[in-house]
């Protein structure tokens, strides 16, 4: 007996060129197309990040320097009230002395010119004070 050729393999080729064919024209090209989206999307995502870290260190940079500039600037403004603070306090402190060297002086010329008629009194005094002690001394009167 004749046998009749075995198709069974034709039919699986069939199928499967079948089922290659629909599953590529929606799954495979359309998943394709979805991943090579990310991988586009995920490469652009990482240039614009790259580009931000950029622009950052570049202000971060600029704004140091500007903080620096403004510090150079402060520095000298604090040292210049400095200055004026201590020309002002020299200033207050040489009028301090001036007016304690004018109240020394005056009160050296009262403390003199008490010293002067103290001493001029002195022997006045000391007489009266000598008659007085001889009155009591001797109890009686003096006649002078």
């Amino acid at each position: 007996m004749i046998k009749v050729p075995d198709v069974t393999l034709l039919y699986v080729l069939v199928a499967f060129t079948i089922a290659y064919a629909i599953l590529r024209k929606f799954l495979f090209l359309p998943l394709g197309a979805i991943l090579e989206e990310r991988a586009n999307e995920e490469a652009t995502a990482a240039r614009v990040h790259a580009e931000s870290l950029e622009r950052l260190k570049a202000e971060v940079a600029r704004a140091e320097a500007e903080l620096s500039r403004a510090r150079v600037e402060a520095l000298k403004v604090r040292e210049a009230l400095r200055g004026e603070g201590r020309a002002h306090l020299d200033k207050k402190l040489a009028h301090a002395r001036a007016g304690a060297t004018e109240v020394l002086e005056r009160a050296n010329r009262e403390i003199a010119a008490e010293a002067e008629l103290s001493s001029a009194e002195l022997p006045g005094r000391v007489r009266r004070l000598a008659d007085v002690l001889a009155e009591k001394v001797l109890g009686r009167k003096l006649v002078a």
